[in-house]
């Protein structure tokens, strides 16, 4: 299926004190399902402004985009929850993970994003990440950011999709993140692997924002990838 969007709930947003005009330019960047009603620009107090979006995971490039004629910029990321602020310093750019919600970020800058209240959502998400110890993966987890480990064959299971995916890119191992939405049917496994872009396998249409896959290790169901990933489907509400 094609970009899962969540009309009028925040999962992430780009933000810092920049135009809107440019942060309009950004939407139009972004995958189509995600232009339109999938995101917002919204004007803040003193000049700030943000991107919301509603669907999909963070975009990092995206973000460093604006850092050419902005700096700070921030990425924000609802599900974790985390606050990224990226500068421009002397030709590179430095990334520190803020002690604060996305949320109260955009508040005390006049901006209060539809979903920040805390809406649930009807999403299920568990990521694999193999060759990994819990101890490492602990490690890896960026400040303000919370999630459930589970020890399993192949290395590790986080209970959380956003954080797991962020565990999975800082220690350089493969993941395997698995999205189900039980009030349609709908799931996705997204493959993240150092050094090649994103994939992923979904019900439907193809991920707009990955390379497709025909399966997962030859599976093409829910309940065949649960199985021959060894992950049991109760992390999924099954």
């Amino acid at each position: 299926m094609a970009t899962k969007i969540f009309p009028n709930d925040t999962q992430w947003a780009i933000a810092g004190k920049a135009t809107t005009e440019a942060l309009e330019q950004l939407a139009r960047v972004l995958p189509r399902e995600l232009q339109g009603e999938g995101s917002k620009v919204v004007a803040g107090k003193g000049g700030f402004a943000a991107l919301l979006v509603f669907g999909d995971l963070p975009n990092e490039s995206l973000a460093k985009q604006l850092l050419s004629t902005v700096t700070p910029v921030y990425l924000l990321d609802d599900d974790a929850p985390a606050a990224l602020r990226l500068e421009r310093t002397k030709g590179r750019v430095a990334e520190t993970r803020l002690d604060k919600h996305p949320a109260d970020l955009l508040e005390e800058q006049g901006i209060v994003a539809p979903g920040y209240a805390f809406a649930p959502t009807p999403v299920k998400d568990v990521v694999l990440i193999e060759n990994v110890s819990i101890e490492h993966a602990k490690q890896a987890i960026a400040a303000g950011c919370e999630a459930e480990l589970r020890k399993h064959p192949r290395g590790v299971l986080v209970l959380n999709g956003p954080v797991g995916a962020m565990i999975g890119r800082k220690v350089g191992r493969r993941s395997y993140s698995l999205y189900y939405n039980p009030e349609d049917g709908w799931f996705s496994c997204v493959v993240y692997e150092p050094g090649k872009e994103r994939s992923a396998f979904s019900l439907g249409e193809p991920d707009a924002n990955a390379i497709p896959l025909d399966n997962i290790l030859g599976e093409t169901t829910l309940a065949g990838i649960l199985r021959v990933l060894e992950i049991p489907g109760e992390f999924l509400g099954l």
